[in-house]
């Protein structure tokens, strides 16, 4: 049993650690993104904006609710080794 508890933790962190990359390839990627509109010549707000709201928005989404299941699992997580004593 405690074996099973000890691989449930594991498999928790390893979870973890992927929704941690993920949420650093979205920033990552929406970073690239405003460099390559700049890269392209876009300055201008009125042109930078309606191009970069989206994927901002999506990227930063997609961060924040990885971060948020990443701190959900952790609970989980200390949950399970506060019952392995």
């Amino acid at each position: 049993m405690k074996k099973d508890l000890k691989t449930k933790v594991r498999i928790i962190l390893y979870i973890r650690t992927c929704l941690w990359i993920i949420a650093l390839v979205s920033t990552v990627y929406w970073m690239y993104y405003s460099a390559k509109l700049h890269a392209n010549g876009i300055y201008e707000p009125a042109e930078y904006s309606p191009l970069m709201r989206p994927v901002l928005y999506t990227c930063l989404g997609i961060a924040i609710v990885a971060v948020c299941i990443s701190f959900a699992l952790h609970t989980v997580s200390k949950r399970i080794k506060r019952d392995m004593k």
